[in-house]
């Protein structure tokens, strides 16, 4: 796997001296010093604000900020039960815990950065449940987590979501059809369903649930304004969110002070907020109307990224630490998608909070 990165590197997790790349360069990593490993190859597991997470040949290395250090690059030390249980494991974390998911398992380890403590939390046995969960009686294996800041996801097997690093379970009994995909951003939450329906809840102070006012919702409620729509794909920012349809079109909502929605409007590309999914236009520098579809979507805390069907990488947004392949001295910010790469290769879009990798 090769990676195109662009972006923050102020502690040193792109492993290069540079504080701000602000051009896509290909990720070069050196070779562990203990394990004589390296890094080029490696999966990209996720990417945080102050460290990002590398899986291969099933060991995690961590690189940026780790052990009150910065500029690491190391392997991640697993409890010793982990050799005994033989389970693939998954990570994801924040600033302040690494949660290692057992893979098709119904556990959970919680690492605390600070304590350098672990702790093992078994959904079945530890995570208060629903009378309706427990009536089921399926077995529950964790499938994906994600982690945005202190707001944290988890999906199973049998289609349930869960809330929290001490997973509580979400009510979906209202949503068509069997949850897909999870993603949640720093105050809100989005899930979608077979059936291509989206789902938000959370605070809705910032519009970013997309109904069309400021209200906070307590549990999953359709996006009513892409209720006749199949939505393929999803993605959350700090507060706002993309969906993908099947028509590859792209509907943004929520905050927009910086432009990250990217929506063209007749008000000159302002930062006006969207309550609601509103439909993506893309124009090139002719002003051109683009034809091309899209294929894939990712969102940072304040910027977003698409991937057209003709592999160009266009993105929006706040450009501070040059987390769309531009100079970010030139460019501070964009209120409309522009065309700043093209991938020789199939690729994929990964973003952090302030970063944009291409994984070709």
């Amino acid at each position: 796997m090769v990676y195109y990165i662009t972006g923050s590197n102020l502690f040193g997790q792109w492993l290069c001296e540079d504080a701000v790349i602000n051009k896509f360069r290909i990720f070069n990593a050196p070779k562990h010093d203990d394990s004589g490993i390296s890094l080029n190859g490696a999966s990209l597991v996720q990417i945080n604000w102050s460290y990002n997470i590398f899986k291969i040949a099933g060991s995690f290395y961590i690189t940026g900020a780790w052990g009150g250090k910065e500029q690491q690059l190391i392997k991640l030390s697993l409890p010793a039960e982990f050799t005994d249980l033989k389970v693939e494991l998954n990570a994801v974390g924040n600033d302040y815990k690494l949660l290692l998911i057992g893979k098709n398992t119904d556990s959970i380890w919680a690492m605390d950065r600070e304590k350098r403590e672990t702790k093992r939390i078994r959904f079945c046995a530890e995570t208060p449940l629903e009378e309706i969960v427990k009536k089921q009686k399926i077995e529950t294996n964790i499938i994906k987590s994600v982690f945005m800041n202190d707001c944290c996801l988890h999906l199973t097997s049998d289609g349930n979501v869960y809330s929290g690093i001490l997973p509580s379970y979400v009510d979906t009994r209202n949503c068509s059809g069997q949850v897909i995909d999870i993603r949640c951003g720093y105050e809100h939450f989005v899930l979608l369903t077979e059936e291509g329906r989206v789902y938000t809840w959370g605070n809705g102070r910032r519009l970013q649930l997309g109904h069309g006012d400021i209200s906070s919702q307590e549990v999953p409620t359709e996006v009513e304004a892409l209720a006749g729509i199949r939505i393929i794909k999803i993605c959350a920012g700090g507060w706002h969110s993309l969906a993908l349809s099947t028509f590859g079109d792209v509907y943004a909502w929520g905050w927009n002070d910086t432009g990250q929605l990217g929506i063209n409007n007749d008000k000159g590309n302002s930062n006006e907020s969207y309550s609601i999914p509103t439909l993506i236009d893309l124009f090139d520098e002719q002003n051109a109307g683009v034809t091309k579809n899209v294929k894939h979507i990712a969102c940072g805390s304040r910027h977003s990224a698409i991937l057209l069907d003709d592999n160009t990488v266009w993105t929006t947004g706040c450009n501070k630490y040059g987390q769309l392949g531009l100079s970010e001295e030139k460019y501070p910010s964009l209120n409309y998608f522009k065309k700043v790469f093209h991938c020789d290769n199939e690729c994929e879009l990964l973003c952090g909070l302030w970063s944009t990798v291409i994984a070709s």
